[in-house]
């Protein structure tokens, strides 16, 4: 057997090393099925290498190593060499930190089906993977033939994918097949990476014109599946490219991806550093060319939430001890500031409410809102705070509003975004909140819908007793001044019945 069909070259064996090279094409627990020039064989790790001093990666599927041949039993594989491209994700094992899956890829499929598992955010979240693992991506989008007109999901999956190719398949009918002929070349390497139910193993059987792996039916009810692959394996096709399917692939974390985002977010990375402020944290600071980039529309909302989202990913399975250590002292801080502020209420209590807020003005002014705001926390405890509202001046107190809570303007009845969960006041947001409708709880109470101008988040908060009743009512009924349809086809309706 010839292993440069396999994919390797003379130059990936290391200088002064001796034993034969193999390239691992299936794992089993503690045991390798490798391919080397005496044919298929199999390997164990050689303990002293592996596990004394740690000094070698534990091989992972596609990877090439140098073993010591045995012809009676199994081999042992004493080095794993470098690697050109590889998808890892945290050890099961304590304290053993990263774990290869798969390696020495040229292409990443990314696969998805165009029925109901379509979902552009997981494919943001796959393409980063893809490109920071060191191999291409190409997006696949299976069941063509289930989906009818597709022109629409694929135009959305090139915009997320940017700098991917996207190709509509039917494993079913063999359509868009052709297409994928320039990837399945000799001594190239495929991984693919896609949940349940999009058809990897049947995909797998399709190129290679065989039945080679066992295919689950998917549930009609959601279009879910089973994952069919029960063990790593790389498989060689007739057209001497090979396939590596992996079970492990639902399983990656976003390690370090600085690579991955700068790839699949270019169109977001290029607005950062551009900002007014070096140290911007794209909040509310003037001169922020990410928001601005937002506001004008250059930028959609959504790829930015997804970068920040994928950014916080990486950061927790980077340093997961580290990330929760910090959240634990962000929850003391507030509780400690909680108690502060109980503890300056009642000894303020009946001091005069403006010089109370002109006093607080002052300390947003020093740039303290972020941090001071965030640690109040009114979820199970009463809010008796006044303020001055920040788009018609008008000083609003609790007095008047009929509950315990003031959370909106009654004059113009304008919000700031300071919550994530009602009363938790832990956004850094900090942006306006227009008020944009009206809605009818169970109850019969009304309650007003308001949008953020920075972050475009929706909240709801229950009307006061003293709101603007003029203007509430102008809110309630502004669907009607401009109905989705003609006022006279409503007419020709009603003279019909």
């Amino acid at each position: 057997m010839n292993l440069t069909d396999y994919g390797f070259t003379p130059a990936m064996m290391p200088e002064n090393e001796s034993g034969t090279p193999a390239r691992v094409i299936s794992v089993y627990r503690e045991r390798y099925e490798l391919v080397c020039e005496h044919g298929p064989v199999y390997g164990v790790l050689k303990p002293a290498v592996y596990f004394h001093n740690g000094a070698e990666s534990i091989p992972a599927v596609g990877d090439f190593v140098l073993i010591n041949y045995n012809p009676y039993g199994d081999s042992q594989i004493t080095k794993t060499l470098e690697r050109k491209s590889f998808f890892s994700r945290r050890d099961p094992t304590p304290g053993r930190g990263e774990q290869a899956v798969a390696a020495n890829f040229d292409y990443v499929f990314i696969m998805q089906s165009l029925n109901d598992d379509f979902n552009i955010r997981r494919l943001e979240r796959y393409v980063t993977l893809a490109w920071q693992s060191g191999g291409i991506p190409v997006v696949i989008l299976n069941k063509a033939d289930l989906a009818g007109d597709c022109s629409d999901k694929v135009r959305a999956a090139e915009k997320v994918a940017r700098n991917a190719a996207v190709y509509a398949i039917s494993v079913k009918t063999g359509y868009g097949f052709d297409a994928l002929s320039e990837y399945l070349k000799p001594r190239k390497t495929i991984v693919l990476l896609g949940s349940s139910g999009v058809g990897k193993s049947s995909f797998v059987n399709a190129l290679a014109g065989r039945d080679i792996m066992a295919v689950n039916e998917i549930r009609e009810a959601d279009s879910k599946g089973r994952h069919t692959t029960t063990h790593r394996q790389l498989i060689m096709l007739d057209s001497g490219a090979m396939v590596i399917d992996t079970p492990g692939m639902r399983e990656l974390g976003m390690w370090d991806v600085s690579k991955g985002l700068g790839e699949a977010f270019d169109d977001v990375e290029r607005w950062l550093g551009r900002c007014k402020f070096s140290d911007c944290r794209h909040q509310t600071e003037p001169g922020c060319a990410v928001r601005e980039a937002i506001m004008s529309g250059e930028l959609p909302r959504g790829r930015w939430e997804s970068y920040l989202k994928l950014k916080q990913e990486a950061r927790y399975a980077d340093d997961k001890a580290g990330y929760l250590q910090e959240k634990k002292r962000w929850e003391k801080n507030i509780s400690k500031y909680h108690r502060q502020m109980q503890g300056n209420d009642m000894r303020h209590r009946h001091a005069d409410a403006g010089h109370r807020h002109t006093a607080r003005a002052d300390h947003r002014d020093a740039g303290m809102v972020g941090r001071q705001t965030a640690c109040l926390d009114y979820r199970n405890t009463a809010c008796h705070e006044s303020f001055t509202c920040k788009v018609c001046g008008e000083l609003v107190v609790r007095e008047g509003a009929g509950t315990q809570h003031r959370n909106h303007c009654p004059k113009c009845l304008s919000s700031l975004h300071v919550d994530n969960e009602p009363g938790d006041r832990a956004s850094l947001c900090r942006g306006i909140m227009d008020p944009i409708g009206v809605w009818v709880r169970k109850n019969g109470e009304w309650a007003i819908i308001h949008r953020c101008r920075e972050c475009g988040v929706l909240s709801s908060n229950r009307i006061a007793a003293d709101d603007n009743p003029a203007l509430l009512m102008s809110i309630a009924v502004r669907p009607l001044a401009s109905p989705p349809f003609p006022l006279a086809q409503l007419e020709q309706d009603f003279s019909k019945r």
